[in-house]
């Protein structure tokens, strides 16, 4: 039995051209054949957990290769850079490649998916879970005192402020703060996002049922207006003397003057969290 699977997954394009194109003769019901489009596809038959099969399982991604700390480019399957497995603290290293897989990123994951849950500070991402210290509570908290970390299973974007609800009690049964993401704290190439607890929040134990605060496993990060989408690899920046000029029809157009453009697919990620345990810690 392999090691490892992917699940396939591709584009047929449907143009009303000749030449070396998928071409779609409509019938006039309900399909234009002059209409151009594509049809996005994936193979039912891949196995739902792809991770090479010789990684451990460990909630908090310990273990000398752990799958929460695996994740895809297009190179194929690899280790986070900076988990104590690679034998290298630095997050912006060059990740270990575990299993080659061309485009495997690209063409063989579907949509982004949140694997795994830390939580933390904006110096330590599991101060809190899975470390197991216990955190001191304020009557008005300082900004990001706490920092929810999800590892996605690849490289990621974000754009605009996605949301998590930070809970409470012992089941997580409960809503206690909104977390708003915070890009101080990720690392997008790694697959990280973090979301960081607003200030004036009270997080004494008054004010926290059974003291327990934490995500929990099968929870879900809101869009407010944001998306955690794939991360796009192909950009046009604007350069001195070379701006870009986005056509709105209007008589005059305005030279673009912020951002970059995206030309590739960029599919939201899952809103739904597949974390194999709750992620939580005791307020003191």
């Amino acid at each position: 039995m392999s090691s490892w699977s992917r699940v396939n997954a591709g584009f047929i394009v449907n143009e009303d051209d000749s030449g070396d194109k998928f071409i779609f003769n409509g019938d006039g019901a309900g399909v234009v054949s002059t209409s151009e489009d594509f049809l996005k596809f994936q193979d039912g038959t891949g196995d739902a957990d792809p991770q090479p099969k010789f990684l451990t399982a460990a909630a908090d991604g310990s273990g000398d290769y752990s799958k929460e700390n695996c994740y895809a480019t297009d190179s194929g399957w690899v280790m986070r850079p900076g988990c104590a497995a690679t034998g290298n603290d630095n997050p912006d290293a060059d990740p270990e490649i575990l299993v080659c897989s061309r485009g495997l990123r690209s063409n063989g994951t579907g949509d982004p998916t949140a694997n795994q849950i830390t939580i933390g500070t904006t110096s330590s991402k599991t101060t809190y879970y899975p470390d197991g210290d216990a955190f001191t509570g304020a009557g008005s908290s300082s900004a990001n005192d706490i920092v929810v970390y999800l590892y996605f299973n690849e490289p990621v974007g974000v754009r605009g402020t996605p949301q998590i609800t930070l809970k409470q009690a012992t089941a997580l049964g409960s809503d206690f703060s909104t977390m708003d993401h915070l890009s101080s704290a990720s690392n997008y190439d790694a697959g990280i996002v973090a979301f960081g607890l607003s200030a004036s929040v009270d997080t004494q134990t008054s004010a926290v049922t059974n003291n327990t605060l934490g995500i929990g496993s099968g929870d879900s990060w809101a869009l407010n207006s944001g998306q955690i989408t794939k991360l796009s690899e192909k950009l046009l920046d604007e350069t001195n003397g070379h701006p870009i000029t986005m056509d709105d029809g209007a008589s005059t157009e305005a030279e673009m003057s912020y951002g970059d453009v995206s030309l590739e697919d960029s599919d939201v990620a899952e809103l739904l969290i597949r974390a194999s345990e709750n992620a939580s810690f005791t307020v003191s």
